[in-house]
């Protein structure tokens, strides 16, 4: 059978769901969490310390659109090609809706922030695990691109719901965010119903590893990341403050 037809099965897929978080590493999420929502009410403070937010947003949607352009476009059997599309067209249309946001804000854009260092060094380490189990599948790259890119979809959501309730609905940026949001929960749901129809059930098994792998990978940048996040809030959240 095709993987375009989907597969027959009883495999258990409960795999790619986030898992809960158990012991220390519940402890760990529970930290991460409330020192990031300290950064983001701190970083509000100021116009400076919201540019910087959505100029972190813009980053990550330029990194996700140049990853679907160049790593899962050209591998994409023709019935995902479609699929693909719409997710491009929805990742540069957070581009152009973070980019208003900043020129609403005074700053043009002209010169666009990379991902952060730490992020850099998570998606190297991602790609050396999508390489590594591209031969565990019978789809070969394609299994370890989605699995990569279901992991960050639900680190966005995660985000996203985070910055969300730290807001008050009337805070002029919460449309954006809330936007923004429900269309990242889509893109989970895709990338769940995609790996479904794309891995055996007899691959079920790695399929899980290489998730809980690709997972282990960004909760150790977890507690760097939102020091490195509240020490930019110390920073900008009481410069240039808002009247």
């Amino acid at each position: 059978m095709s993987a375009e037809q989907g597969w027959v099965g009883t495999a258990d897929f409960s795999c790619l769901n986030p898992p809960r978080a158990r012991g220390l590493g519940a402890l760990q999420a529970r930290l991460v969490d409330r020192i990031k929502r300290a950064a983001l009410r701190r970083l509000h403070l100021s116009s400076r310390g919201e540019r910087l937010l959505l100029r972190m947003y813009l980053a990550g949607e330029d990194a996700t659109e140049r990853t679907l352009l160049d790593e899962l476009l050209p591998q994409s059997p023709p019935w995902l090609e479609r699929q693909v599309q719409q997710h491009l067209a929805d990742e540069q249309r957070h581009v152009n809706l973070f980019a208003e946001a900043l020129r609403a804000l005074g700053d043009e854009g002209s010169v666009r922030l990379e991902p952060d260092w730490l992020s850099r060094r998570k998606i190297r380490r991602w790609q050396r695990l999508a390489h590594r189990y591209a031969g565990s599948f019978e789809q070969g790259l394609l299994v370890p691109a989605y699995a990569t890119g279901l992991c960050a979809e639900q680190m966005a959501e995660r985000v996203l719901r985070r910055h969300c309730a730290v807001l008050d609905p009337g805070h002029r940026l919460y449309p954006l965010l809330a936007r923004v949001l429900a269309d990242e929960q889509a893109h989970v749901r895709l990338c769940q119903n995609t790996l479904r129809r794309i891995v055996a059930p007899g691959e079920a098994g790695r399929l899980a590893a290489l998730l809980k792998e690709i997972r282990a990978v960004d909760a150790s940048f977890g507690v760097s990341g939102a020091l490195a996040m509240l020490g930019a809030g110390w920073a900008l959240g009481g410069v240039g403050r808002r009247r």
